[in-house]
């Protein structure tokens, strides 16, 4: 039997790495190629609403409108291609069962997991047009991960940057805030809480603070593989975990279980098991956790560092008296009335009685979906993720990124919505593009033959 490779690919993507140094020539990826990527992902990830007094800029939309009217004829091509056109299908059962859900169960109509389904199918379109579209670059899927990667580093360190500076200088977080519009529903006014930062993005709290620790993961993976210079790895990394102080305490917990779940699971799968690169890192790592607690008692008052991370030196003590678990825990509510667990209310709310709205995602896919096609759900997304995991060198980051983002749906709904489920999604739908892409090749040409 003939074995077909989905994609050939590098171990060692030379021009990628000739990229560390600077934003250099790679493959056709020119200066102004980087801006345009670099907008692009900013606008997209961090989604900013522009107040611009007579009406509001979704900066996520326009990435959108942007790229997808930037590659009209690539766009064509990627709706055409059965691996994406699969993965809608299956999206599409699923908002199928909810809405047949409401016709046996009409008490409410609302149309919150229909339009989740929505924006999921439109980051996947994103991430399969952008792998097409660097794809005739002769850029291969380790070396688009590598570049978007790295902007997206590029622009969480940037955005922690002027979270810090809004903390240092009011007047520049006036002006930052006059740009931006905040909902009158928001429970966080940013212009005044004096620690609840945003940066210029749509939002702050858990969503950005869950995105800001992912990145810190991330840039392990970068080091490690020598994507960055420790220069800019230790700059970086302790810039955007003192934006976390500012940002919400979700980020630094995340950061801490993702970087050693990430060096375990990258000791056992990397060939190399030691190396100068690698005892750098975790000395450095070491030398930055001992440093963090007189460093920050010298810098910041005690009344940021008690909300941000005190908590966390009081182990199980510290986590109960913080409250979030706990309260978490006492918004799960599973009915006796057997019908509602096997088949939903139809409703992305997390309460079975429709009398309120819960953050709980898992609730909230039980009450849309019943629990058994909600388990179906999760297994779809596992199984998209595990496409990425088959040709990517970054098994170790994704494999940790997929657990933190299957932990944090038991606080909200983050597979769906927010900065991480936008990167996710993307990636997934870069993936598919990949994975797929070379047995396609190879059937069209045997059929040819």
């Amino acid at each position: 039997m003939l074995k077909v490779d989905a994609v050939k690919y590098t171990t060692k993507t030379a021009d990628v790495d000739s990229f560390r140094g600077g934003l250099r020539y790679i493959h056709g990826v020119t200066y102004a190629h980087i801006c345009w990527l670099t907008l692009f992902l900013y606008l997209y990830l961090l989604s900013p609403y522009f107040d611009l007094r007579a009406a509001v800029l979704h900066g996520g939309m326009l990435s959108i409108v942007l790229f997808l009217g930037a590659h009209p004829a690539i766009t064509l091509k990627a709706i055409q291609q059965i691996p994406l056109v699969s993965t809608f299908v299956g999206l599409c059962l699923f908002c199928l069962y909810n809405l047949t859900i409401f016709i046996f169960h009409t008490e409410v109509f609302a149309t919150t997991f229909l339009t989740y389904m929505i924006q999921v199918a439109l980051y996947i379109l994103l991430g399969y047009v952008l792998a097409l579209s660097l794809m005739t670059k002769s850029l291969d899927m380790d070396q688009v991960l590598t570049l978007c990667f790295k902007l997206v580093v590029f622009i969480v360190f940037v955005n922690s940057l002027i979270i810090l500076i809004e903390y240092n200088f009011p007047p520049f977080r006036n002006f930052v805030e006059s740009m931006l519009y905040l909902p009158e529903n928001s429970n966080i006014d940013y212009l005044t809480r004096e620690f609840r930062l945003r940066g210029i993005a749509s939002g702050g709290a858990a969503n950005l603070s869950l995105f800001h620790g992912t990145v810190l993961i991330l840039l392990q993976a970068l080091y490690i593989k020598k994507k960055i210079g420790f220069l800019y790895f230790i700059t970086a990394s302790v810039t955007i975990f003192t934006s976390l102080l500012f940002i919400g305490r979700t980020g630094i917990v995340v950061a801490i279980i993702g970087i050693a779940l990430f060096h375990m699971l990258n000791f056992i799968l990397s060939k190399e098991k030691l190396s100068l690169r690698r005892i750098l890192l975790y000395a450095s790592i070491a030398g930055i956790v001992m440093a963090v607690p007189p460093v920050f008692a010298i810098l910041f008052p005690e009344n940021v560092l008690s909300y941000s991370i005190t908590f966390l030196y009081r182990g199980v003590e510290g986590v109960q008296q913080e409250g979030t678990t706990a309260a978490l825990a006492r918004m799960i509510n599973i009915p006796n009335e057997w019908p509602k667990l096997l088949f939903g209310v139809g409703v992305h709310s997390g309460d079975f009685d429709l009398r309120r709205s819960v953050d709980l995602g898992y609730m909230r896919m039980f009450t849309a979906l019943g629990i058994p096609v909600a388990i179906a759900f999760y297994v779809f997304v596992a199984y998209l993720g595990k496409c990425v995991l088959s040709v990517t060198h970054y098994k170790s980051f994704w494999l940790v990124f997929m657990i933190i983002m299957f932990i944090a749906e038991y606080k909200e709904p983050f597979i769906f919505k927010g900065y991480s489920a936008r990167l996710m999604w993307m990636i997934i739908g870069v993936g598919l593009c990949y994975r797929f892409s070379g047995l396609h090749a190879y059937y069209k040409r045997s059929a040819t033959a």
